[in-house]
């Protein structure tokens, strides 16, 4: 049987250079306005049990395991547009029923049996962006916090010495003559010791010196004016 021949065209069968992240399809700015209100991930509910690891890192590696689910097709991935996210929002969702009422989405339930699986990812990973976010603006917070405490101290440093060291650089100058008076009378009196206890070391050596020279049948030697 004669089988025409159809040439393949340079990009039949050439796999997408990009695709969108689906685990951004949903954005938690629109659910949790307010960073601060996401629930904290994983939010257990009844019976359910979670024994991973928790925090941010356990959030991240949630979040890398559902996209490597839900990306799996080939393809870099990047950012989905308004209208890429409108379209495959319809393919999976409809804007009512409360499936996930415990993360505060309300009027947001699967579309159907088929994609129902997909959805909760979905869902989930918006939870987790959400909760990702809600970590970094309390990290951003503690940063602020602590530069604004670092700052009012330095503030509080500086007022301090305005305040005070005039009046304590003046007084210093004050008492800069009795202070004075004060070292040369401790300089006195570490001259007065020390000048003692030379006179008494010389005294020592000198009486030994002339026992000596009595026992040799010298000279006496001249003791000092001092002694």
């Amino acid at each position: 049987m004669y089988q025409q021949h159809i040439p393949v065209g340079p990009d039949a069968g050439k796999a997408p250079t990009s695709k969108i992240d689906r685990t951004q399809l949903l954005d938690p700015a629109q659910y949790w306005p307010d960073a601060t209100k996401c629930p904290d991930w994983p939010l257990l509910t009844g019976t359910m049990r979670y024994d991973g690891e928790r925090g941010q890192r356990g959030a991240e590696r949630r979040l890398e395991t559902i996209g490597q689910y839900l990306n799996r097709a080939p393809g870099e991935l990047r950012s989905p547009t308004a209208e890429e996210r409108e379209e495959a929002f319809a393919k999976m969702f409809r804007r009512t029923g409360s499936n996930w009422h415990a993360l505060g989405i309300l009027n947001l339930s699967p579309l159907g049996m088929m994609v129902e699986a997909e959805a909760g990812l979905i869902v989930e990973a918006c939870h987790l962006r959400g909760y990702l976010r809600k970590l970094q603006v309390a990290a951003d917070h503690a940063v602020e916090a602590a530069r604004r405490a670092k700052q009012a101290e330095a503030r509080r440093t500086l007022e301090d010495y305005r305040a005070t060291a005039p009046a304590e650089i003046e007084e210093f100058r004050s008492l800069a003559e009795a202070v004075a008076r004060h070292q040369q009378r401790l300089d006195d009196e570490r001259a007065f010791d020390r000048s003692r206890a030379l006179r008494q070391h010389v005294e020592t050596l000198h009486s030994a010196a002339v026992q000596a020279a009595h026992t040799l049948g010298l000279g006496v030697p001249d003791a000092p004016d001092f002694l």
